[in-house]
């Protein structure tokens, strides 16, 4: 055979013996119920060491040959009690029938311990039988204090007072009382019986009492009653007299208003016309007010503004003129101190001082016709006379000006044009 084989033989033998293992030691508590492991030392909560271990719902796994497991069921226990010949505080035996129901309790503070240590393997007959010895002898011992008229009276009062004093004694065993209800309570002597026909009787007594007076009041006020019917009926009659009397009364009081709320009224209506008229009369003349303003008064007020604002922004624009042309002034001033400014600015306003000198010669001077006379010399002479003679005169004159300019301003406008036009050529030559 293979060694896989084998080896996958054994390890399936392997987990099916740990299936089994965990099968057979795993054991499931019920929510219904407590399960107690036994068998081991262990510490509980405080600190104690104890033989077992709980489980309350969940799961455990015990430990084979050494833990063994047991069951608390935690379902409520039914317990009908016959109490009989209990005594009561007046030595009258009562027989008492009771229903309760009774459970294991589920935690340790509850007394789980103690049921554990008492009731572990006993069966559910064997509990409802302690804790019904528990509560008869609580009864017992709650009716000897009370009347039996008192404790069939307050057959709920009875139950939470047993209830209360059996807590203790039940939490000492490990049980819980869920709920206890009284459901009869009787006597063999006939005393409770007795007691209630006693009862009977001083009822029907009271009642015939109440009734024998009820019926007297009754005739009482009856009679009363027609007394105050036959007083009540005169009273209207003489109401209903005094009633027609004072609504005529009132009736001619409200002519007599009508009539004076009716003269109030016209003279109200003709005071409310005047006022009216009145009222329209100071309107109409109002109005003629305001019209007045609109077509006279405003207009004229408007057009005086406009004529303020026109000669204040007159005003204004003549004093910032100045100033403009104070800063200009003081502008050219500045530059004419620079010598290469001053020759600049001359070359800029030559044209316009030719131009005004032209236009102040052509006002003063009108020619309509101009001729020329030669000398009669002609051109062998030496001479010159006729055009040429008049050409060279205006050359001359312009010379004469630009020697005039010279004197007059220190610039000699003939030597800045060719040294202009020499800076000119060289750098057209690239040199």
């Amino acid at each position: 055979m293979d060694i896989g084989m084998v080896s996958i033989f054994i390890a399936a033998l392997v987990i099916m013996g740990i299936i089994i293992y965990i099968k057979a030691n795993m054991k499931i508590c019920e929510p219904n119920e407590v399960m107690i492991f036994s068998g081991r030392q262990i510490k509980d909560k405080d600190k104690k060491v104890v033989g077992y271990r709980v489980i309350r719902g969940g799961r455990g796994m015990k430990i084979p040959l050494i833990e063994t497991v047991r069951t608390l069921s935690l379902n409520t226990m039914p317990i009908e009690m016959d109490v009989t010949g209990a005594l009561t505080r007046g030595t009258i035996p009562v027989n008492i029938k009771a229903m309760a129901n009774v459970k294991i309790a589920g935690k340790s503070e509850d007394g789980l311990d103690n049921a554990i240590e008492r009731f572990l393997g006993k069966s559910p007959a064997a509990i409802a039988s302690t804790a019904r010895e528990i509560l008869e002898g609580t009864i017992r011992g709650i009716l000897a204090t009370m009347e039996p008229e008192e404790a069939n009276a307050n057959r709920l009062a009875l139950a939470k007072q047993v209830a209360a004093d059996a807590r203790e004694d039940m939490q000492r065993m490990g049980l819980v009382l869920d709920t206890l209800k009284i459901l009869e309570i009787k006597d063999d002597k006939g005393y409770l019986d007795a007691i209630a026909r006693k009862k009977n009787a001083e009822v029907q007594r009271d009642a015939r009492i109440v009734e024998a007076v009820s019926n007297a009041e009754a005739s009482k006020k009856e009679s009363e009653g027609k007394k105050i019917a036959e007083v009540a009926e005169i009273e209207s009659r003489r109401s209903v007299v005094e009633n027609e009397m004072s609504f005529r009364v009132q009736q001619a009081e409200w002519k007599s208003e009508a009539n004076r709320a009716e003269e109030k009224s016209k003279l109200a209506g003709d005071i409310s016309r005047m006022e009216e008229t009145k009222t329209l009369e100071e309107r109409r003349v109002e109005a003629h007010k305001l019209k007045y303003q609109a077509d006279v008064v405003i207009p004229a007020d408007a057009e005086k503004e406009a004529q303020q604002k026109k000669a204040a922004g007159a005003a204004a624009f003549t004093l910032e003129e100045g100033k403009a042309k104070a800063e200009a002034l003081k502008l050219l001033r500045e530059q004419w101190e620079h010598e290469d400014s001053k020759e600049l600015f001359m070359i800029q306003m030559l044209p316009e001082l030719v131009r005004h000198v032209s236009k102040v010669v052509a006002s003063n001077l009108n020619i309509e016709k101009l001729t020329v006379v030669d000398s009669g010399g002609g051109s062998s002479g030496g001479g010159s006379g006729g055009i040429p003679h008049v050409v060279g005169n205006l050359a001359g004159s312009v010379n004469s000006f630009f020697e005039q300019m010279k004197t007059l301003t220190g610039l000699d406008i003939v030597k800045i044009m060719e040294e202009r036009q020499q800076v000119s050529l060289k750098e057209k030559n690239g040199l």
